[in-house]
């Protein structure tokens, strides 16, 4: 089934990461407001530089969507509250959802599958970061600006460098990959170079 393959993907982009560990909890999402519109485009932004980035160069509309949990009771890790949504107002057909704070790897597979399943058919952008310090690579390290990222297969090669080996997309942006890979849909994870905790200029050019 599409949960298996896309877990069997995960464990080759977390190669870190074990299904053994702890049993994933068994949380289902709902998606309200949505209604089926020609949408072509999704832009998942992450917290941070990736949705200061989408505030500053796109013209932004609210839609009344809301992704949460159907279950609010306390779990652990704690639920993920619903991102914001909006339509880009100068372009035809683009979603773009902004993350508050990051949603736990525990629930990233159910949170990505809700969302890709009311957009299916939609080209799928995720915008988040990497720490300088997470960089594993045995050359320099680069510094900001600075963008590297992945694809799925059928995405053809996206106009940013490649992730180099051993970095990996993690969470949420790990989660949706595999799902889009699954699904033989397209997909770019663009990752954007962040030196330190504090977000600065750099990584937003």
């Amino acid at each position: 089934c599409t949960a298996r393959m896309i877990h069997g993907l995960l464990d080759q982009i977390q190669p870190c990461v074990s299904d053994d560990e702890d049993d994933q909890p068994d949380v289902e999402f709902t998606l309200s407001g949505y209604e089926s519109s020609d949408y072509k485009t999704l832009v998942i932004c992450g917290p941070g530089p990736a949705s200061a980035f989408a505030l500053q160069v796109f013209a932004l509309r609210p839609l009344s969507w809301c992704l949460k949990p159907q279950d609010s009771a306390r779990a652990f890790p704690p639920l993920p509250k619903s991102p914001k949504f909006f339509e880009v107002s100068d372009a035809n057909g683009v979603v773009v959802v902004l993350l508050e704070a990051p949603v736990a790897a525990e629930y990233a597979v159910a949170w990505a599958e809700k969302l890709l399943l009311a957009l299916e058919g939609a080209q799928v952008l995720v915008l988040d970061r990497i720490l300088r310090s997470e960089w594993c690579s045995p050359c320099p390290r680069p510094e900001e600006p600075h963008l590297a990222g992945l694809w799925t297969s059928c995405s053809g090669r996206a106009e940013i460098p490649a992730l180099p080996a051993p970095n990996i997309v993690q969470g949420l942006a790990a989660a949706v990959i595999a799902s889009c890979e699954a699904r033989s849909a397209k997909c770019t994870v663009a990752l954007t170079l962040q030196d330190g905790a504090h977000l600065s200029e750099g990584c937003l050019q």
